[in-house]
């Protein structure tokens, strides 16, 4: 049979099924180049992950940082004490950076006095911190001007607005090899996040600037809406309308591997296009918790923290389960909503692989070291005689809470890590 003949069945001339050895060849050896183009672009995403060294950061949203102000489905009250509390544990984590994920305050306060508190206490950290903007943080009785309330912090932190305002978008990098996006969603007055066009486009151009560092990129309404907020009225008032916008953006980026918000107080992790998008719960609303992350060459660690005063995250659940969002979740039940703001387990203490289609994995348990037996003579020389009994002072350690709020192993924490704070 020659190169020319026709298949079977195809004797009348057509070319539609005419198929050579030399024409096979070609249509083979292309289809392996399309499978290997493939094959290398995956590579590529998850070989961008691995430029940068082990790293940590927590992610700490919805502070609501105030004074003299009563509480309500936000304890606004209690808000300097949570936020103490939470910067205690995260010193204590020695992490590598802080990322505050907007509404800081509850307003910047007459003369910028919250906003003035919120620095101060924040001094604590013996790491760098960097913030984006939620309405809260420019909403008050004047309208607020970012660069005036913000800037000095803003370009002290390496945290440059970008294209001159009055929106303050930034990137930097955090450590080496990592790239630090900051997006501004926030509008004065509004629940809804909104980015311009001219936000749009400085985004591509910087991810084109920084290829091949890890990217993580951050905005204080969620991108990619964790449900309910993904359901339409009423919902939508809480979302960016931009968003599908800004996740074509980034999803079209190989190094954007990780997008962080909060705005609605869930705690949900979503997946599109190899890139985990993370909704964090609110430090000062039920169930007052906040996140570490820990990023390997090979996936993020996720843990997930609570305030350890329990008699407060109990007061913080009730106002949340009577409040006007968990009836408008459900009229009938509206302690439902509850559930839904604590997310699943994978939502709050998971690893997120960066291999392309991989799917979420349960956080590994550190392992305890087995015990060893004392001798007898050691022993009795470590039993404190009855008539001096000696006094402990051990105190618990935050620790990653589950579903029921309790405490569980970590990596890098001490084996006596106690419990947490409960969601009951």
């Amino acid at each position: 049979m020659s190169e020319d003949n026709h298949l079977p069945g195809n004797n009348d001339g057509g070319s539609l099924f005419r198929l050579t050895r030399r024409s096979f060849l070609s249509k083979t050896s292309l289809f392996l180049a399309s499978l290997g183009a493939l094959s290398l672009e995956s590579a590529l995403n998850y070989a961008s992950s691995a430029n940068s060294g082990d790293f940590s950061f927590a992610f700490i949203e919805g502070v609501h940082l105030s004074s003299g102000i009563p509480d309500n489905v936000k304890l606004l009250a209690e808000s300097q004490l949570f936020l103490q509390n939470a910067l205690k544990t995260v010193s204590e984590q020695s992490v590598d950076f802080v990322l505050f994920g907007g509404d800081q305050v509850e307003s910047p306060g007459r003369d910028d006095t919250f906003w003035q508190l919120f620095i101060d206490v924040v001094q604590v950290l013996n790491c760098p911190w960097y913030f984006v903007f939620g309405e809260q943080d420019i909403t008050g009785a004047a309208p607020v001007d970012r660069m005036r309330t913000y800037g000095p912090d803003l370009k002290g932190r390496g945290m440059e607005p970008k294209d001159g305002g009055p929106e303050c978008y930034w990137s930097l990098d955090p450590v080496p090899g990592v790239h630090l996006v900051g997006l501004d969603s926030a509008r004065a007055n509004s629940n809804a996040g909104f980015i311009k066009q001219a936000q749009l486009d400085w985004l591509k151009k910087d991810l084109r600037e920084n290829k091949g560092k890890l990217t993580i990129a951050v905005s204080h309404h969620p991108l990619l809406p964790p449900p309910p907020y993904d359901s339409g009225p009423p919902w939508e008032e809480f979302i960016v309308e931009q968003g599908a916008q800004v996740r074509e953006v980034l999803g079209a980026s190989r190094d954007v591997r990780l997008v962080l918000s909060g705005h609605v107080g869930i705690n949900k992790i979503q997946k599109e296009r190899d890139i985990w998008y993370v909704s964090c719960p609110s430090l000062t609303v039920y169930p007052c918790q906040f996140k570490i992350f820990r990023v390997k060459s090979d996936g993020i660690l996720v843990e997930t923290y609570q305030i350890t005063y329990e008699a407060l995250v109990k007061k913080a659940k009730r106002e949340l389960s009577s409040s006007r969002v968990a009836f408008q979740y459900s009229s009938r039940k509206p302690l439902s909503f509850l559930k839904v703001v604590e997310g699943e387990e994978l939502d709050r203490n998971v690893f997120l692989p960066f291999a392309p289609g991989a799917l979420p994995l349960k956080a590994p348990k550190k392992k305890k070291a087995p015990k060893q037996k004392a001798s007898k003579t050691s022993t009795e020389k470590k039993k404190p005689s009855s008539a001096s009994p000696q006094k402990t002072n051990n105190k618990p350690q935050t620790a990653p809470v589950d579903s029921a709020g309790n405490g569980i192993e970590k990596l890098n924490v001490p084996a006596e890590t106690g419990k947490e704070t409960g969601n009951n």
